[in-house]
């Protein structure tokens, strides 16, 4: 006998209510999972842990002492739950004799007939003898489109809500039942609305994935199943791990953990290689390795490639270190949302890009780990399927979705989303899921986990005019001419006015909490610095790779200082590209007319400006030393 008790599953208790009251229930969501539920065996409490909604169904039905539970699909047609069922039913519906058995019950590879086993059932909901009750699996499947009906499709459908309409109640000595035909669907909108919207006689309930305190359970239930379990009862501490580690899993998947755990001998306790194993294929927790010493550097590399910024790489360290530790607040163990989600704002060409690669070498060992969305490329509406994979059916559904490819194979990295601002409102939607959940489900049906990774976002808001506030009010734009205090209350106002006002999107804004980081403009004399860097960069490129070594006199220094400060509108890019004009193109034109390309030592002594009308701008006067 099942048990339904507050430890019984919501959507069992609710099933239980309201079978008694009403005619048509429409069960839908995880209905493809295996169903946890407890029952009474030998006098004692168990739990059932591996059966199907199918079989789950038919045991619940018939011990609630319907006489009459069948059980009808698209393929197989109508079974019964027990044979003796069928004569009750044949005796209820004379006219179902053996000449109408291949309708109901198909023979293999024959269709099913949907219409003839409705016209057979109807009898049966109608009598007031043998309490009856019919389980339609697959009910999606009955139909193409809920939107666009066949004629066929409507007529099934408008027979299966008068079948509902004309359900009878069975009330005798022993009891009193409600005649029920219940759809099992994928979504409840894959139904014709005629059959729910304003029907009193209808009820819709969700079948969820296990809560926290059901996964809990299962833990306490099966923990002597998994390799190499000690005989005492598993920790506080291990259910609270299990729980936190496995949100999201279904019954089926964590009936596959111990699985696997027999199988590749991994044991429950420490619980996180095993359920790394289960979702990335990996026992090693790259997180793991970066211990007190790596991080303890990590300012001074930081430091060393981003200059100017030190506000903005503080906030990030401690996200970084907070990311390491897997702290987050309101929860007692980590929480599967990813490691660190931070938004970089500021103006063009201060840092942002080359701090995200920064913290992918760092973290991971190499910038290939800094994955990077440019995210101009989705601001079409159905940018999404580009994104997460188009649905089946569809174009390119075999190749799946840009992002969720990448983290499969990637799944610890730093995602980059480049300029958030021109994404497709549509795409917010799953970045709420992303960022609220740490998985996504790609078109193909496979769940992507991001709970190992750091999410960065960034934009340019406040810093150019955007097209969408055209008609609007005018936002205040940054300039250099503003301290950086003034730079920060600016751009956050501008990202504030976006989310809430033009995307009117404020619960966007909401998951990003705190970590908005605030670049500053590059100004002097933190230009000096990025040339420098620039200018040992190029010089160790001459010594590793052609065994040239080249000096730069402190007269050629300044003047590309010089230079340089009169192209800061574009940020350490607008140096770059001046470092790649006055200096970078004249050397490879000196080195390529004088026949050097290897083994020699040069000294630059003088850049000379010719002017942007002559031929040739820049012009460097070199003296070769001999060895």
């Amino acid at each position: 006998m099942i048990i339904i008790d507050n430890d019984t599953p919501r959507w069992i208790r609710e099933l239980a209510r309201f079978i008694h009251i009403k005619s048509l229930l429409l069960v839908h969501g995880n209905i493809l999972d295996l169903v946890s539920y407890p029952l009474t065996r030998n006098g004692q409490q168990c739990w059932i842990d591996g059966d199907d909604l199918s079989g789950f169904l038919r045991r619940f039905l018939t011990g609630l002492g319907y006489e009459i539970v069948g059980l009808y699909d698209p393929l197989d047609g109508l079974s019964f739950a027990e044979t003796d069922m069928e004569e009750r039913f044949r005796q209820i519906h004379p006219t179902t004799d053996q000449a109408n058995i291949p309708a109901l019950c198909p023979r293999p590879g024959e269709p099913a007939d949907p219409h003839a086993a409705l016209v057979a059932l109807s009898h049966a909901l109608r009598n007031t003898h043998h309490p009856s009750a019919f389980v339609f699996n697959l009910a999606s499947r009955l139909l193409a489109s809920p939107d666009h009906l066949s004629r066929s499709e409507l007529a099934l459908f408008t027979r299966l809500l008068k079948a509902s309409l004309e359900c009878k109640e069975v009330i005798r000595d022993d009891g009193r039942w409600h005649n029920t035909l219940i759809l099992v669907c994928d979504k409840i909108n894959d139904l014709p609305t005629f059959l729910y919207v304003d029907n009193p006689r209808t009820r819709s309930i969700t079948l969820d994935r296990p809560e926290r305190r059901e996964r809990t359970r299962f833990c306490q239930t099966m923990y002597s199943a998994f390799h190499a379990a000690p005989s005492t009862a598993p920790s506080s501490e291990l259910l609270t791990r299990f729980s936190a580690l496995t949100e999201g899993l279904s019954y089926y998947e964590l009936n596959k953990l111990v699985g696997l755990s027999r199988q590749e001998h991994i044991p429950l306790e420490p619980v996180e290689p095993l359920i790394e194993r289960y979702k990335y294929g990996i026992t090693h927790n790259e997180w793991n390795t970066l211990d007190h010493q790596h991080l303890s550097k990590a300012e001074a590399y930081i430091s060393s490639r981003i200059k100017g910024q030190t506000t903005a790489a503080a906030r990030v360290l401690d996200s970084i270190k907070r990311a390491r530790l897997g702290l987050a607040a309101g929860s007692g163990a980590r929480s599967q949302r990813p490691r660190a989600v931070l938004f970089f704002a500021g103006p063009t060409g201060v840092g942002k890009t080359e701090l995200a690669k920064a913290l992918a070498t760092l973290l991971f060992g190499s910038e290939e780990r800094l994955l990077r969305f440019d995210m101009s490329e989705y601001s079409a509406e159905h940018a999404a399927e580009r994104l997460l994979g188009a649905p089946p059916g569809y174009r390119g559904y075999e190749s799946g979705g840009q992002l969720t490819n990448q983290v499969k194979e990637h799944p610890f990295s730093v995602l980059l989303f480049d300029e958030i601002e021109k994404a497709h409102p549509r795409i917010f939607d799953k970045f709420l899921q992303l960022l609220d959940d740490g998985r996504m489900t790609s078109g193909q049906g496979e769940t992507v986990y991001f709970s190992e990774c750091i999410l960065i976002f960034t934009s340019n808001l406040g810093t150019v005019a955007m097209s969408e506030q055209a008609d609007g009010p005018r936002l205040e734009l940054v300039s250099p001419e503003m301290p950086y205090s003034q730079v920060r209350e600016t751009i956050l106002k501008a990202i504030r006015e976006h989310f809430n006002l033009i995307l009117g999107r404020p619960e966007i804004l909401n998951r990003f909490g705190d970590n908005f980081v605030v670049f500053d403009f590059i100004r002097p004399p933190v230009d000096e610095e990025i040339l420098d860097l620039l200018l040992s960069n190029l010089v160790n490129t001459l010594a590793t790779e052609r065994d040239i070594d080249l000096t730069i006199s402190a007269n050629a220094r300044q003047m590309l200082v010089d230079l340089a400060r009169n192209h800061l509108d574009h940020g350490g890019r607008g140096i770059r590209n001046l470092l790649d004009t006055a200096l970078v193109n004249p050397l490879a034109r000196w080195l390529f007319d004088h026949g050097v390309e290897q083994q020699s030592v040069l000294i630059l002594e003088q850049l000379t400006d010719h002017g942007v009308e002559a031929s040739y701008r820049f012009e460097l006067t070199i003296v070769e030393v001999s060895e």
